[in-house]
């Protein structure tokens, strides 16, 4: 005899159900780029200080208000984002990043994040708002 209709409706919640594991899956693992998506506008460039609670420069830094200050500007390509390090382990090492503080380039229309500019010059408002620029106003 062949097989039955209750066979085939377990094969077929199996496949259902290995199906949603899958997308589950692929959700997660784009969870932020979806949230930005949905609950935010996208930007096709992230400018990303990433910093440590006990390094001197990066107190400093933070104590200044410049990221703060920054932060309350309206870009249309760029977003701004704080990262600490000992909370997003994974994502500094994921991008190779070893000296705090760092403030990097990132381009979000790469399949993985990537830097793509490490902003080297002195920690003022000035400067970090030309890096900023540069992206704002590049052209596609």
């Amino acid at each position: 005899m062949g097989k039955g209709k209750g066979s085939s409706n377990i094969t077929l919640a199996g496949i259902i159900i290995i199906s949603s594991v899958f997308i589950i899956a692929i959700l997660l693992a784009n969870k932020e780029r979806i949230q930005e998506g949905f609950f935010g506008d996208y930007k096709k460039y992230s400018v990303e200080y990433y910093y440590m609670d006990t390094c001197g420069h990066c107190i400093d830094f933070n104590d200044s208000g410049i990221w703060e200050k920054l932060n309350k500007l309206n870009f249309n390509n760029v977003s701004l984002k704080k990262y600490n390090r000992s909370e997003n382990i994974e994502r500094v090492n994921s991008l190779g990043i070893t000296g705090f503080p760092a403030i990097v380039i990132v381009e979000n229309s790469a399949s993985s994040p990537s830097i793509i500019e490490s902003f080297e010059m002195s920690r003022t408002y000035d400067n970090l708002s030309k890096f900023i620029n540069k992206y704002e106003n590049k052209k596609v």
